[in-house]
Formats: C-alpha cells, structure tokens, sequence
C-alpha cells in the first residue's frame, strides 16, 4: 500500500499547488495588473510543473524517470510525433467539429489578437508555447500525473486507461476559462497525447515537439492572419 499512498500524496500535493495558483491568479494576481478574465492562466502550469520537480526531488526520481529522456531512437521519435500531429489534426477537423454542433463555442474576445503583425508578441508567445505548453504541460499532465494516478491505482491495464482519461479531465479542466468547447477540444488533445505517451513507450519528446508545433501553427495564424 505504501507506493498506493505515496502516489496519492503526490498527486494531492501538485493538484493543490496549481488550485492554489489558479485563485491566486485569477482573483489576485490578473485583477492587479488589469489582465482580463478570458486570458491564458499561465502560472497554473508553471507552479505544477515546479511543485512536480520538487516532489520528484523529494522522492529521488528526475524527469528523466518519467519519459524527458534522450529517445532511444530519434528517427522512431521523429515518427511517433509526425502520426501524433496527424492524429491530432484529423482530430481538428473531423471530431472537433462534431463537438462544436453540440457545445457550441464561447463567444469571447481573443486574447492573442495584440500579436497581428507584432513581432515582440509572437516572439513572447512562442517562447510561452514551447516552454509552457511543450514542456510543462507535457511533463506535468502526461508524465507527472498521468503516472502518480496510475500508481494510486495500482497498475494494470485499467489503472493505465483511467490514468489517461482523468490527466486528458484535468488538462481539459486548465481550458475552463474558455468555455465548456475549450474544455472538450483540450480534452480530447490530451487524450490522443496519453495514448501516445503511454503506446510509444513512454518518451515525452515527440509529445513536447508535436505540443509546441500545434501552439506555434495557431500563434502564427494570429500574427499573420
């Protein structure tokens, strides 16, 4: 029971550390510096990936443990991230708008639409989309909690099914700011990335590549469109 435990600890540690991230951010800290409520909550993915890192500390794992490790093969790597974005791209286009004819999206101002044509903020956001996106949210959802849920659970087959579908829950839960459609596109993002993390033998790189791409396409349509 000890493993059982120490990995529900781990994961009430970091779900606590980014709840507490998210009031602080959404009634303090964006109030403060007049940043709008329909704005990315960035500093909730950065605390979890930080309070992670410690716990992982703690427990004397890295990263690495976890799948942010040099792939065995960079060509099979390069591949599983080509068929991930494949996948999430047909995702885009068929399932995805399936789901708008029921949840229909939230009509919302864009918060990204400063960056037409500006150069500073595409460059800021790229920065945003490949540290945030890629690495934290990678690391954190599909390798952090992905694998403490599934310890919790002990294992298995079934543990590893619920372990994706709840990270995909919670990843979508970060989109909530955007409406319920947000939540169920970001959850079906994280879905196919558990899948994958798990499927490819748990390396997070062709996840973080295909991450930080997917971002890097949506920003530079703002900027250019």
């Amino acid at each position: 029971m000890a493993p059982r435990r120490d990995a529900a600890l781990d994961l009430a540690i970091v779900l606590a550390a980014i709840t507490a991230a998210w009031a602080l951010t959404r009634w303090l800290v964006y109030p403060a510096l007049a940043i709008p409520d329909y704005a990315p909550l960035i500093p909730r993915p950065i605390t979890g990936f930080l309070v992670a890192w410690f716990v992982l500390h703690w427990r004397g794992a890295l990263w690495e443990s976890l799948g942010l490790r040099k792939p065995a093969s960079w060509p099979r790597a390069i591949a599983l991230a080509v068929a991930l974005y494949a996948v999430d791209f047909a995702v885009s286009t068929w399932a995805v708008p399936w789901v708008a004819s029921i949840v229909h999206p939230a009509q919302r101002p864009s918060f990204l639409a400063y960056i037409r044509g500006n150069v500073e903020g595409l460059v800021t956001w790229l920065a945003i989309a490949w540290l945030v996106g890629g690495l934290c949210e990678e690391c954190l959802f599909r390798g952090f909690l992905l694998d403490r849920i599934e310890k919790m659970l002990g294992g298995g087959a079934a543990a590893i099914a619920i372990a994706i579908a709840a990270q995909a829950v919670l990843f979508g839960s970060l989109h909530l700011y955007a409406g319920t459609f947000a939540f169920v596109y970001a959850s079906l993002f994280a879905l196919t990335h558990g899948i994958f993390y798990v499927a490819g033998g748990r390396n997070l790189w062709p996840l973080i590549l295909v991450h930080g791409s997917w971002d890097t396409v949506g920003i530079w349509s703002v900027y250019a469109g």
